[in-house]
């Protein structure tokens, strides 16, 4: 029987099935693979049906066949590896169970890792598409995906009314509701799409902090991101700022506690409840002339209203880049439920569909 959310089964022919394997096996390649893997402490000490290796294939091609078995899984990563002659394959189909162990035993780690390593590695577009005078454009977005309901779901990725309030699962139905959700935040380069790191929100604290302060780690000098009202944390701008990246994110109104002078473009140098600095903030609705912007308030870390107009920023802030859309629209896209019932396996399936994202992402604009 089919879980929630997929299909009963899938075409079985395949030429575009080994095709799209064949694809996924030169994005990467095994030194690659490998490298992750001991990265993380998972190498192997025995000889194994499904090697740690041949494990993160498989949770790279059950990622990008959504709606396969495990059984119809194996059988396209074997011919996959068979015509890619690049690594070998079990010489029989493991069983369900057999596949199971193996996802337990490699974990999640080695797919952040392979993912970590491949958007460093990469080519992207030329620097134009990611750029706005002088900072590189990056957009900070999150969604909550569905899982299947068990204990240790529940336990993990238990949401607030509040939380739930904030965004619709990607590929949300009524059925989906009372399911527990994982909220998955990403970073990207806004003009290309190539989502270059992502994070979990859990219920119980880790030592790395949010996902929100995970992000803002990664920016750098000339950076700008921005970011939709709740993607951020109160400690994001200072985080950003400390490496020398600026923001353009949504407030709410009653968010700000001090206004203190306007500017020639519209905009005011205001102090937010929660962040010690000034910042700039733009009301779209009284700046906008023609009707061409959606209602926002803005803010800012960037203070001088001439390296950046409030009409510039605020029509690139209605522009930006959005994670739902491009999981939704890359590839197969997500399922309306993920397969795993314990919260490790479902942190690596979602590194698995990144893997699938990143690596059409990089075909497309080779």
């Amino acid at each position: 029987m089919p879980r929630p959310g997929q299909s009963r089964s899938m075409e079985r022919d395949g030429l575009s099935e080994r095709i799209a394997v064949g694809l996924l096996l030169r994005a990467f390649p095994p030194e690659l693979v490998d490298s992750a893997i001991s990265s993380c402490g998972r190498v192997e000490r025995r000889s194994r049906l499904l090697p740690a290796r041949i494990t993160v294939y498989f949770i790279v091609t059950m990622c990008l066949f959504p709606n396969a078995g495990y059984g119809r899984v194996a059988a396209l990563l074997n011919e996959g590896l068979a015509s890619a002659r690049l690594v070998y394959g079990p010489r029989q189909v493991p069983t369900t169970a057999a596949i199971s162990r193996a996802r337990s035993r490699l974990g999640a780690a080695p797919l952040a890792a392979l993912f970590a390593e491949a958007v460093r590695r990469s080519r992207t577009m030329p620097a134009s598409r990611t750029r706005y005078r002088n900072w590189t454009v990056m957009t900070a977005d999150g969604t909550r995906i569905a899982l299947p309901d068990s204990p240790g779901n529940r336990a993990q990725y238990g949401v607030s009314a509040e939380r739930l309030a904030l965004r619709e699962p990607l590929g949300s139905r009524a059925g989906n509701a009372a399911l527990p959700h994982i909220h998955v935040i990403a970073l990207a380069e806004n003009g290309t799409g190539a989502i270059r790191c992502a994070a979990f929100e859990r219920s119980q604290a880790r030592p790395a902090g949010t996902p929100a302060q995970q992000l803002c780690r990664v920016l750098a000098q000339g950076d700008l991101l921005l970011a939709d009202e709740g993607v951020l944390d109160c400690t994001a701008p200072v985080i950003a700022r400390t490496v020398g990246a600026d923001l353009l994110w949504q407030v709410r109104r009653s968010s700000i506690r001090q206004d203190t002078s306007g500017l020639y473009d519209g905009s005011r140098l205001c102090i937010l409840d929660g962040y010690p600095h000034k910042v700039r903030v733009i009301d779209t609705s009284a700046i906008d002339q023609r009707g061409d912007l959606a209602p926002a308030l803005l803010a800012t870390t960037i203070l001088d209203h001439r390296s950046a107009p409030a009409t510039e920023l605020a029509a690139l802030f209605q522009d930006r880049w959005s994670l739902r859309g491009a999981l939704a629209t890359l590839g197969p896209g997500m399922p309306q439920v993920l397969r795993s019932r314990w919260p490790e396996g479902a942190e690596q399936e979602i590194w698995g569909h990144l893997l699938v994202h990143h690596a059409i992402h990089t075909l497309l604009y080779l």
